[in-house]
C-alpha cells in the first residue's frame, strides 16, 4: 500500500495538468521574457498570460501583482517594505499570536529596528478579538497583518471587519492567504485588503513561486527590498516563465473546482471525525468546525506525543503543525495561543485533506493512524 498523504497544508502534489503546461517551457521554449528577440517575446507572452490568470484568481489587476519565490518572501516584502520609509517617526505593526513563522519572525526583526510590535488577542477558536484590535490600531499603525486561514487549526478570520478597523486609521492591511487559496473564494476588492500573499505549492502548483498583491493606490507605501532590472514591480530578477505558467494553471483549476472541493472536503472531514473519535477514547478536537475550513482537522491524542506518532507512521503522512515549525520540540505556539495546556498541545497532530483523494485511501490511513495511537499508549 502506498503512503496515504494527509499533510496538504505543508504542500500539495503538483497536478498533472500543471506539469503538462510547464514542461515545454523547460525544453525548447526556454527564452528569457526580458529579451527582445523572438524567443524572449514568446516567453513574455506566456508570462503575461500567466500573471493575468493569477490576478484573475484574486480579482486583481495584473499590475497589482508581484511574482515572488513564495509566501515567505511575499510576507517579508510587504512587512519590511512598509517600514523602510519609517525613519524615526513613531510606528507600530499589529499581528496575531497565531501567525505563521514567516510573519512572527519578521515582526521580531522590525522590533529590533525600533518598530513597536503589538499583538491582537484571539478567542478560544483563534479569531482575532475585534474590540481589542480597535484599541490597538491607531494613527501610528503602519500595518496590520493576519493569516486569513490558520495553517494548524483552519480558523477563518473576519477579514472585512478587520479591514474596516484599518480604514479608520489609513492603516495598511496585509492578509496571508496561503491556506485560504483554493478553499475560500478570494476577491481582494470585496475584502478591502491592501496586500495579500499567495503560494503556488499550496494549491497543487509548483514549489518556488508565489505572489504578492498590493493595491495600486497603496504601492507607493511599500518600498522594494531588492533592486536590479525592474522586471517585476516590487522585485527585480529574471521571471521564471515555467513556474508562472504552472502557478496560473493551478489557480485556474482551483477557481473552477472550489465549490465541489469544499463540499467533498466537508464529507471527508466527517469521515475523519467519525473514525477517530469512535476508535480512540479521549481524542480531542482542537479546532472549531463552525469557524474553520473543512480541510484542516487538529486532534489531540492524550497519552502519546504528536512527535512520536508522526515519526512512527510509515504509511501515513501527517504533521504536528506548520511545516515551518514541525521539527521544533516546543509545543505549537498556535495551540498554546488558543489556550491548550502543554499536555494537549504536545499530543496534537494535524490532518489536512486533499478533497480529490480516494475515500478508501483515507479510511485505510485512518485505520493505521488510530491503531498506532492505541499501540503507542500501551508502550507509554
Amino acid at each position: 500500500m502506498h503512503t496515504v498523504y494527509l499533510d496538504n497544508c505543508a504542500t500539495t502534489r503538483c497536478r498533472d495538468e500543471v506539469v503538462e503546461v510547464m514542461l515545454p517551457l523547460l525544453g525548447e521554449q526556454f527564452g528569457n521574457p526580458s529579451s527582445a528577440h523572438v524567443m524572449g517575446r514568446l516567453a513574455r507572452r506566456e508570462v503575461d498570460r500567466g500573471v493575468a490568470a493569477v490576478a484573475r484568481f484574486v480579482n486583481a489587476d495584473p499590475a497589482e501583482l508581484t511574482i515572488t519565490s513564495g509566501a515567505t518572501e511575499s510576507n517579508n516584502l510587504v512587512m519590511l517594505g512598509a517600514f523602510e520609509l519609517h525613519e524615526r517617526a513613531p510606528a507600530n505593526v499589529v499581528t496575531s499570536p497565531l501567525a505563521h513563522k514567516s510573519t512572527l519572525e519578521v515582526a521580531k526583526e522590525l522590533a529590533r529596528r525600533g518598530v513597536e510590535v503589538r499583538t491582537a488577542p484571539v478567542s478560544r477558536s483563534g479569531q482575532v478579538d475585534l474590540r481589542a484590535l480597535r484599541g490597538l490600531v491607531d494613527d501610528n499603525t503602519r500595518l496590520v497583518t493576519v493569516d486569513w486561514v490558520n495553517s494548524e487549526i483552519g480558523t477563518v478570520q473576519d477579514v472585512p471587519a478587520i479591514a474596516e478597523v484599518c480604514r479608520a486609521h489609513d492603516t495598511l492591511l496585509h492578509v496571508d492567504a496561503v491556506q485560504a487559496a483554493g478553499r475560500i473564494p478570494i476577491d481582494v476588492a470585496a475584502l478591502g485588503v491592501d496586500a495579500l500573499s499567495l503560494s503556488a505549492h499550496k494549491v497543487y502548483g509548483p514549489k518556488g513561486i508565489g505572489a504578492l498583491y498590493v493595491r495600486a493606490s497603496r504601492q507607493h507605501r511599500i518600498r522594494p527590498l531588492s533592486f536590479g532590472g525592474g522586471q517585476n514591480r516590487l522585485r527585480s530578477g529574471t521571471l521564471p516563465t515555467h513556474l508562472i505558467v504552472g502557478f496560473a494553471r493551478a489557480c485556474d483549476l482551483a477557481r473552477q473546482e472550489l465549490a465541489a472541493n469544499t463540499e467533498r472536503a466537508r464529507w471527508l472531514r466527517q469521515i475523519v471525525c467519525d473514525r477517530v473519535f469512535a476508535a480512540v477514547p479521549g481524542a480531542k478536537l482542537n479546532n472549531d468546525p463552525e469557524v474553520s475550513v473543512p480541510h484542516i482537522i487538529n486532534v489531540s491524542f492524550p497519552g502519546v506525543t504528536g512527535e512520536s506518532l508522526v515519526s512512527s507512521l510509515s504509511k501515513v503522512a501527517i504533521s504536528t503543525g506548520s511545516a515551518c515549525n514541525s521539527t521544533s520540540l516546543q509545543p505549537s505556539h498556535v495551540l498554546k495561543g488558543i489556550g491548550l495546556d502543554d499536555a494537549d498541545a504536545n499530543s496534537a497532530v494535524r490532518i489536512s485533506l486533499d478533497p480529490t483523494m480516494d475515500e478508501a485511501d483515507l479510511r485505510y490511513g485512518l485505520d493505521v493512524l488510530c491503531d498506532r495511537v492505541l499501540a503507542l499508549r500501551q508502550e507509554f
